[in-house]
């Protein structure tokens, strides 16, 4: 989540500087006849600023690349709790959208996303019970994912504030499904080389068995962080000028 730090200084930046949208963003009229394909093209066109976020015009948002996550407790059972922080992850930038609904009325929009390749670094605690195998450690992580798809529900929210009418979004859960997973932790067994290797082969050859604790963790994580983001562009920006008459 963003620091209150972060935030405040957003919104100020936000009030006192913009009310229009940089010219790099493309509106789509909410009655066009093909809405949900203008949309895509239109994330499409700034997708490659979204990785530092800097939209020209003097607009700016927190960059994707990297995306810094901290403080991701997953699992909490007795076959798995794990602790991430400080997480660097990078590729979300390169988001495809494969199917989108959208209700610009109503503020509702249903994505289907593929993520090709994620990244990530960071530090991490574990306790896990895998084929009766107990792994403990804590250290560095860094591993990737492959061919991850998400589905994404926004929904948002129109408001008035000094008579303009402008939009936020109120929650934005996903569902990911996650191909490949592979991640290396440092300092199993308190740095048993061997027993670490092991434990590290066992781990990445049955993803299976603790992706399904750790998917619900990592959902909710991300779900707050994109909603973040999403709001601090959005937190001047009229209804009228994304999606004009």
């Amino acid at each position: 989540m963003l620091s209150k730090v972060e935030t405040l200084i957003l919104i100020l930046t936000f009030r006192t500087c913009f009310t229009k949208l940089p010219s790099t963003i493309t509106t789509c009229h909410r009655n066009h006849p093909d809405l949900e394909n203008c949309i895509i093209k239109a994330v499409e066109a700034v997708r490659p600023l979204l990785a530092h976020g800097n939209f020209g015009d003097g607009y700016h948002s927190p960059p994707l690349e990297p995306l810094n996550l901290d403080n991701i407790e997953l699992g909490g059972g007795q076959q798995f709790h794990a602790i991430f922080s400080d997480m660097q992850v990078r590729g979300g930038s390169n988001f495809i959208i494969n199917k989108l609904k959208a209700n610009t009325s109503s503020m509702a929009f249903d994505l289907l996303l593929t993520l090709p390749r994620i990244d990530f670094v960071g530090n991490y605690f574990m306790k896990l019970n895998i084929l009766l195998l107990d792994v403990e450690g804590q250290g560095k992580v860094r591993g990737h994912c492959e061919n991850a798809t998400a589905l994404v529900k926004m929904r948002g929210v129109r408001y008035f504030k000094d008579d303009v009418e402008l939009v936020k979004f109120i929650k934005m859960p996903m569902r990911i499904n996650i191909s490949v997973f592979k991640m290396h932790l440092d300092n199993l067994f308190n740095g048993d080389p061997v027993l670490s290797e092991v434990a590290n082969m066992i781990i990445n050859d049955n993803q299976d068995l603790y992706l399904k604790e750790i998917i619900p963790g990592l959902q909710k994580a991300l779900s707050q962080k994109f909603l973040d983001i999403a709001n601090m562009m959005l937190a001047y920006t009229t209804y009228d000028e994304m999606f004009p008459l």
